[in-house]
Protein backbone atom coordinates (compact mmCIF):
# COMPACT_ATOMS: atom_id res chain seq x y z
CA UNK A 1 0.00 0.00 0.00
CA UNK A 2 1.42 3.50 -1.03
CA UNK A 3 0.99 5.71 1.85
CA UNK A 4 -0.06 9.78 1.46
CA UNK A 5 1.32 11.60 4.75
CA UNK A 6 -0.48 14.50 6.01
CA UNK A 7 1.31 17.72 6.85
CA UNK A 8 -1.40 19.81 8.80
CA UNK A 9 -5.21 19.87 9.14
CA UNK A 10 -6.91 23.12 9.61
CA UNK A 11 -10.24 23.03 11.21
CA UNK A 12 -13.03 25.75 10.08
CA UNK A 13 -16.21 26.22 11.07
CA UNK A 14 -18.09 23.82 8.47
CA UNK A 15 -14.73 21.76 7.29
CA UNK A 16 -11.58 20.34 8.19
CA UNK A 17 -9.46 20.59 5.62
CA UNK A 18 -6.34 17.81 5.68
CA UNK A 19 -3.25 18.68 3.61
CA UNK A 20 -0.60 16.50 2.08
CA UNK A 21 3.05 16.81 2.33
CA UNK A 22 2.93 17.15 -1.41
CA UNK A 23 0.58 17.47 -4.04
CA UNK A 24 -0.64 14.49 -6.11
CA UNK A 25 -0.90 15.30 -9.78
CA UNK A 26 -4.12 16.13 -11.64
CA UNK A 27 -4.61 12.99 -13.55
CA UNK A 28 -3.86 10.95 -10.42
CA UNK A 29 -6.86 13.28 -8.52
CA UNK A 30 -9.11 12.48 -10.80
CA UNK A 31 -8.97 8.55 -10.45
CA UNK A 32 -9.40 8.63 -6.66
CA UNK A 33 -12.02 7.73 -4.58
CA UNK A 34 -12.81 7.22 -1.11
CA UNK A 35 -12.36 4.20 0.76
CA UNK A 36 -14.47 5.29 3.27
CA UNK A 37 -12.70 3.37 6.16
CA UNK A 38 -9.79 3.55 8.38
CA UNK A 39 -7.06 1.14 9.84
CA UNK A 40 -4.34 1.84 12.46
CA UNK A 41 -0.56 1.58 12.16
CA UNK A 42 -0.40 0.64 16.20
CA UNK A 43 3.58 0.00 16.04
CA UNK A 44 3.72 3.53 14.17
CA UNK A 45 1.39 5.27 15.89
CA UNK A 46 -0.59 6.51 12.92
CA UNK A 47 -4.45 6.71 11.39
CA UNK A 48 -4.72 5.85 8.24
CA UNK A 49 -7.63 6.31 5.95
CA UNK A 50 -8.06 4.77 3.02
CA UNK A 51 -8.53 5.73 -0.35
CA UNK A 52 -8.46 3.68 -3.72
CA UNK A 53 -7.80 4.02 -7.56
CA UNK A 54 -7.12 1.45 -10.31
CA UNK A 55 -3.83 0.44 -9.08
CA UNK A 56 -5.16 -0.25 -5.44
CA UNK A 57 -5.33 0.80 -2.09
CA UNK A 58 -3.72 4.09 -0.87
CA UNK A 59 -3.41 4.67 2.90
CA UNK A 60 -3.42 8.92 4.23
CA UNK A 61 -1.63 8.57 6.89
CA UNK A 62 -2.66 10.58 10.05
CA UNK A 63 0.57 10.38 12.03
CA UNK A 64 1.37 11.78 16.06
CA UNK A 65 1.81 14.44 15.06
CA UNK A 66 -1.04 16.07 13.61
CA UNK A 67 -3.54 13.82 16.38
CA UNK A 68 -4.57 17.38 18.23
CA UNK A 69 -5.81 19.11 15.21
CA UNK A 70 -7.50 15.82 13.65
CA UNK A 71 -9.05 15.69 17.31
CA UNK A 72 -10.26 19.50 17.01
CA UNK A 73 -11.80 18.46 13.52
CA UNK A 74 -13.49 15.27 15.00
CA UNK A 75 -14.89 17.09 17.68
CA UNK A 76 -16.42 19.73 16.10
CA UNK A 77 -18.20 17.46 13.69
CA UNK A 78 -17.36 19.25 10.19
CA UNK A 79 -17.08 16.80 7.30
CA UNK A 80 -13.50 15.96 5.75
CA UNK A 81 -11.98 17.39 2.77
CA UNK A 82 -8.36 15.80 1.62
CA UNK A 83 -7.01 18.34 -0.17
CA UNK A 84 -4.69 16.29 -3.32
CA UNK A 85 -4.04 19.63 -5.10
CA UNK A 86 -4.82 23.07 -5.99
CA UNK A 87 -7.88 22.28 -8.02
CA UNK A 88 -8.81 18.77 -6.61
CA UNK A 89 -10.00 17.76 -3.13
CA UNK A 90 -12.12 14.45 -1.85
CA UNK A 91 -14.60 14.49 0.70
CA UNK A 92 -13.60 11.65 3.48
CA UNK A 93 -16.98 11.06 3.77
CA UNK A 94 -17.16 8.32 6.46
CA UNK A 95 -14.01 9.99 8.76
CA UNK A 96 -16.07 10.84 11.31
CA UNK A 97 -17.84 7.72 11.61
CA UNK A 98 -15.16 5.26 11.04
CA UNK A 99 -12.82 7.75 13.86
CA UNK A 100 -15.80 7.29 16.53
CA UNK A 101 -15.96 3.18 15.72
CA UNK A 102 -12.11 3.51 16.18
CA UNK A 103 -11.73 5.09 19.44
CA UNK A 104 -14.24 3.46 21.29
CA UNK A 105 -12.48 -0.14 19.54
CA UNK A 106 -9.77 1.15 20.95
CA UNK A 107 -10.58 1.91 24.56
CA UNK A 108 -9.50 -1.10 26.63
CA UNK A 109 -8.32 -3.51 23.99
CA UNK A 110 -4.83 -4.89 23.87
CA UNK A 111 -4.50 -6.02 20.48
CA UNK A 112 -3.61 -2.31 19.83
CA UNK A 113 -0.86 -2.72 22.02
CA UNK A 114 -0.68 -0.62 24.80
CA UNK A 115 1.80 2.05 24.42
CA UNK A 116 -0.48 3.24 21.53
CA UNK A 117 -3.69 2.44 23.59
CA UNK A 118 -2.22 5.16 25.96
CA UNK A 119 -1.21 7.15 23.26
CA UNK A 120 -4.58 7.74 21.36
CA UNK A 121 -6.18 8.10 25.45
CA UNK A 122 -3.64 10.99 25.90
CA UNK A 123 -4.87 13.53 22.91
CA UNK A 124 -8.75 11.73 21.88
CA UNK A 125 -9.69 11.91 25.79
Amino acid sequence: MEYLHVQSIEVGDDVTTVYLDQEVSDRSANDLKDGERILVDSDEFAFLYIIEDHTGFHGIRFDEHVWPDLKRGYESDTTFYLKLNESTRLTLAQFNDEMAFLLENIQGNGNYGEAFELAVKSVFE
